[in-house]
């Protein structure tokens, strides 16, 4: 149970402190962190954990099965950390990325590293599907999603 504190407050640190690539005003440093991600995977939400609530927002600790991955060394299982709106108390951040995830959700998620901050997180489709498994150079990053390039 102790090494489970340790993570989870290192989690909250790192998102908390830095509010990795939540707070930035730049959309193309949002895309560039979610490009420069070490975990990017379609994957399923397994278990969200409510870490704390804020007024701007709930800091969630969610877990990843990892499906498919197109970076190497992705675990069976992930942890991204992100934010969500729940109360009507919250208000939205200017900047802020705000991310809802639910259990079961197949999704295609990019996560700077394990434990770290979730940079993109996009619900599959079967066109999605196709592009990250077979042709991943068409994928782009902006707001927190990922989308399609068209073909050249």
């Amino acid at each position: 149970m102790k090494l489970r504190i340790i993570p989870a407050l290192l989690l909250l640190l790192t998102l908390g402190l830095s509010a990795l690539p939540a707070q930035a005003q730049d959309p193309d440093y949002l895309a560039m962190m979610a490009q420069e991600s070490e975990i990017k995977a379609i994957a399923i939400v397994s278990r969200v954990l409510v870490m704390g609530n804020n007024a701007d927002g709930t800091l969630k600790n969610v877990t990843f099965k990892n499906v498919y991955a197109i970076t190497p060394y992705v675990p069976k299982t992930f942890v991204g950390g992100c934010k969500t709106l729940e109360s009507n108390w919250q208000k939205r951040a200017e900047g802020m990325i705000y991310f809802n995830p639910k259990p079961g959700q197949k999704v295609f998620v990019t996560v700077t590293s394990n434990g770290g901050a979730i940079t993109s997180l996009t619900p599959i489709s079967a066109a999605l599907d196709h592009v990250v498994r077979n042709e991943p150079h068409r994928l782009t990053y902006a707001h927190g999603k990922a989308s399609i390039l068209p073909r050249d």
